[in-house]
């Protein structure tokens, strides 16, 4: 008896409108962990909040991101010698939210933060964090995977009860983490 064959559908085969639309929502229902690039510019301090951070190695220590072209932030991070990584929880999520925000000056609250001793814009709220420069960049379409290169981490957090929880970004929603489960 011949074995059964699957069809396999190609993009090419597929409609790319609706493949499009089912990959979006794919990722809408995807939790993601949510951190906030700054990085210091000529012009001036820039922001943005990613949810693509992952870790790449922990010795030497790496971690990679994805931004968009379309963000008026990306060049500015793309040039900087050094780009601040900050890892968001209950506590900093406004900073998440205001570095999301299209058209906003995201430092004009001058009370929120202030530079760090090495030159990067830092978000107080943020006590999490992690330093480095571009190891290297890769374009693709609509966006740049970013591998940074990570010369200091800071866990301001490690006295942090149980209850302390982190924030994921699902469906357009800003979610804090519950209890854990077992």
């Amino acid at each position: 008896m011949p074995a059964e064959t699957t069809s396999l559908v190609t993009h090419a085969q597929t409609d790319q409108t609706e493949l499009s639309e089912n990959f979006r929502s794919l990722f809408r229902q995807h939790p993601s962990g949510v951190a906030v690039l700054t990085a210091q510019t000529e012009e001036g301090p820039v922001a943005m909040t990613i949810t693509s951070l992952t870790s790449v190695n922990a010795s030497p220590a790496l971690v990679a991101f994805s931004l968009s072209k379309a963000s008026s932030a990306t060049p500015g991070i793309l040039s900087s010698s050094s780009v601040l990584v900050h890892f968001i929880d209950e506590e900093s999520l406004a900073v998440a939210q205001v570095a999301a925000t299209s058209g906003v000056d995201r430092f004009a609250d001058r009370d929120s933060w202030g530079y760090l001793p090495t030159g990067e814009p830092h978000y107080t709220a943020a006590r999490r964090w992690a330093r480095g420069s571009i190891r290297s960049t890769l374009d693709v379409d609509g966006a740049v995977l970013v591998v940074l290169d990570v010369v200091e981490a800071r866990d301001g957090r490690l006295d942090a009860t149980e209850g302390d929880g982190g924030v994921v970004y699902r469906n357009r929603v800003w979610r804090k983490l519950g209890a854990p489960h077992s």
